[in-house]
């Protein structure tokens, strides 16, 4: 990972996090999704990507844990888990096949 990309990530979780709303910070509203969505730039494969999810989402998930998706599941899953949690329900998002448990 590039080393500038993780200080200007980490700059805006500090920003979201220090900027306070009535009810708590802009982190604890948001959902914040930092990855990649090519596993392997040569073979544009996009299995085992690594994505880091920050924010509570307004209560809608919950932070701390390192979760492992089944092999084989697209990243779609977890975009459609999100669009569900901002209240917007879809049945498939591209290849997605359900939703992710962050909860």
């Amino acid at each position: 990972i590039n080393t500038l990309h993780t200080e200007l990530f980490a700059y805006l979780l500090d920003r979201l996090k220090s900027t306070t709303e009535s009810d708590g910070t802009l982190l604890d509203h948001a959902m914040v999704v930092y990855g990649s969505g090519i596993a392997d730039g040569n073979k544009h494969t996009h299995e085992a990507l690594p994505v880091l999810l920050a924010g509570r989402g307004a209560g809608s998930l919950k932070p701390g844990r390192h979760v492992i998706a089944p092999s084989g599941t697209p990243v779609t899953n977890l975009y459609l888990s999100l669009l569900d949690r901002m209240g917007v329900r879809q049945e498939k998002l591209g290849d997605s096949t359900g939703q992710l448990d962050l909860l």
